[in-house]
């Protein structure tokens, strides 16, 4: 027993020495002068663009971003997508409109809607057993769990933290085991026990969205990806949404940092496999941008199906879920943009939206019904406080809306 324990030590010890001999070493100053990028789609909004993009430099700037790029999307259609910065400060490479970021928890809304495109299909039910369509579940307690409860994280399914598949933990902290496919990820939480009955509580989780795109994967007879890319990416020409892989080259994919007082240094390499559907995809703003235009057509998405996945969702007791949480998306009303309360608007409007904070990346989606107005934002690094990421949406957006829909802005002092 001491031998066991003096070798773990000594792992211990070797691991920690690794870690701070990378933690200090290879950090790359951030450049002052940097390549900007301005694509404008819409000539009337020249002027806002013109103000969007100084206000997406200023960003870059203070918040000491590697690369930010943004989109502004209305009425179904891109009208401007900015970027600034470097999508790899080694190689000096430009970021540029059509550079992959990792989105983070921000795939939860783009599986959300391949999921809606199958029930449009009348390929899946959302109130049906999950068991349904997958027999063969892992987990006996998963049977009765309905699409409903896991794309609105009511099922009752641990996150990382509360998981208690032990190995599943490990490897869900390490990431670096590889999974070619959704069913085989569900390994790391399926001997993990429940947080509360189905229905009865409310507990985000990205476990709830990589069991519902197993479902998904079944129910279409279809592999995950290859679903999503038939119902999502290929109709609306979304030429930068992929999967994160570890294991293949892509392209436009950037390089990911840690940050620290006008340095930057390389993430380590992650395998985001485990978690493609709830947390592990790629895109550019562009194309996050016009995803979320997408959900304003009713030949894309019947408008029905879109308030009710739109529509935050009710536990057992008849309350509304702590986080306002629909399916697959975010959605509440406040009289201010996100993140930006010292800027009131002159009334409430309502905001449809999903974050994303992935391994050396964020990312920010929002879309504005009542002006069919969507906005797309992505960095490759992560700020401690999300609204240092999320707030910088804000001052773009205000241009635009000077434009759009001037009503909603309170007079500047």
């Amino acid at each position: 027993m001491k031998k066991i324990l003096l070798s773990l030590l000594g792992l211990l010890l070797v691991a920690a020495i690794a870690i701070l001999g990378y933690w200090f070493s290879g950090w790359l100053p951030l450049a002052v002068a940097v390549p900007q990028q301005s694509e404008l789609y819409s000539q009337e909004f020249g002027q806002a663009a013109e103000q969007a993009m100084a206000e997406l430099v200023l960003a870059q700037q203070e918040q000491q971003f590697p690369a930010v790029t943004a989109a502004v999307a209305w009425r179904g259609k891109l009208i401007w997508a900015g970027a600034v910065g470097y999508a790899d400060l080694e190689t000096k490479q430009a970021v540029n409109i059509n550079s992959q970021f990792r989105i983070g928890s921000t795939s939860k809304a783009v599986t959300a809607t391949s999921l809606a495109r199958a029930v449009a299909a009348d390929s899946i039910d959302l109130d049906s057993p999950i068991s349904r369509y997958m027999a063969d579940l892992p987990n006996p307690a998963w049977q009765n769990f309905t699409v409903r409860q896991l794309m609105s994280h009511t099922a009752g399914l641990p996150g990382y933290q509360q998981n208690t598949d032990s190995m599943g933990a490990i490897r869900t902290l390490l990431k670096q085991r590889n999974y070619t496919d959704v069913e085989h990820a569900l390994s790391v939480f399926d001997s993990s026990e429940l947080l509360f009955s189905p229905g009865d509580g409310f507990h985000y989780s990205s476990f709830d969205v990589n069991l519902a795109s197993a479902v998904l994967q079944n129910a279409t007879n279809q592999p995950f990806l290859q679903y999503l890319a038939q119902s999502v990416s290929t109709p609306l020409q979304l030429s930068s949404l992929s999967a994160d892989y570890a294991d293949r080259f892509l392209p436009n994919r950037v390089s990911f940092y840690f940050t620290y007082d006008g340095y930057a240094k390389p993430h380590w390499p992650v395998n985001l496999s485990q978690k493609w559907a709830g947390g592990g995809l790629v895109a550019s703003s562009a194309d996050l941008a016009k995803l979320g235009s997408a959900w304003f057509n009713p030949e894309f998405i019947p408008t029905a199906l879109q308030q009710e996945f739109w529509t935050p969702q009710r536990l057992n007791n008849g309350e509304v879920n702590e986080q306002g949480y629909a399916l697959g998306w975010r959605h509440f009303s406040q009289d201010h943009l996100i993140c930006d309360k010292e800027n009131r608007l002159r009334h409430a409007v309502s905001s449809v939206h999903h974050g994303g904070v992935s391994d050396g990346a964020q990312s920010w989606l929002v879309l504005y019904p009542d002006l069919q107005l969507v906005v797309a934002m992505n960095i490759n690094t992560v700020k401690e406080n999300y609204c240092d990421f999320a707030g910088q949406a804000a001052r773009i957006t205000r241009p635009f809306l000077q434009e759009m829909a001037p009503e909603w802005l309170s007079p500047q002092p």
